[in-house]
């Protein structure tokens, strides 16, 4: 069901106002929701119960999604943690046994080259895909804000562009990568 007929208590929002406003953002479901209101037929329900389900299925892929990157971003950073730990360990040691230096003094270390790859850590072959396919741009502000953890503002910041500008990047990837999952498979 959509919404209960149970008022909320005077003073406190609907636990499900924030749900109903996101939807009603859209014009399309606003007049979809006035005509079922106005003229309260089995088919003006019918379609708005259509357009709220299908928003409602919208936002429960993009949490999953949300939820699977978080989840591969914290994988990605165990993983990157240990090689860096194993890569210490070796590095600290005398390059042999008649020389004090050790190897990583010896090593000339670039600043740039990455020793993992994120994309390492997702093993959804179909995710990993549609990851792979985004623009270089999206997939920086994905790592970024996922891996990183840093905030749109804190990305926008470090990147000299607009938060306005990260935000909307990071929404088109993320509905891209919603559209590569067939209808039904949200779950």
């Amino acid at each position: 069901m959509m919404c209960s007929k149970e008022k909320p208590e005077q003073g406190k929002f609907h636990p499900n106002a924030a749900l109903m406003q996101g939807f009603l953002k859209e014009e399309q479901h606003r007049i979809v929701y006035e005509q079922a209101e106005r003229y309260p037929s089995k088919e003006n329900l019918k379609k708005l119960n259509s357009a709220f389900q299908q928003f409602y299925t919208e936002i429960q892929l993009t949490n999953y999604l949300t939820m699977t990157l978080s989840y591969y971003a914290r994988n990605y950073s165990k993983q990157a943690t240990i090689l860096q730990g194993r890569e210490l360990a070796v590095l600290d040691q005398p390059a042999s046994e008649e020389q004090e230096t050790s190897k990583k003094e010896m090593l000339v270390a670039k600043e740039d080259q990455t020793v993992y790859n994120w994309e390492q850590a997702i093993h959804d072959p179909l995710l990993l895909t549609a990851i792979q396919d985004l623009p270089n741009k999206q997939k920086q502000y994905l790592e970024l804000h996922f891996i990183h953890q840093l905030t749109h503002t804190e990305i926008a910041e470090k990147l000299d562009i607009s938060q306005q500008a990260v935000s909307k990047s990071i929404q088109s990837a993320l509905r891209k990568l919603r559209s590569v999952f067939p209808k039904g498979d949200a779950p």
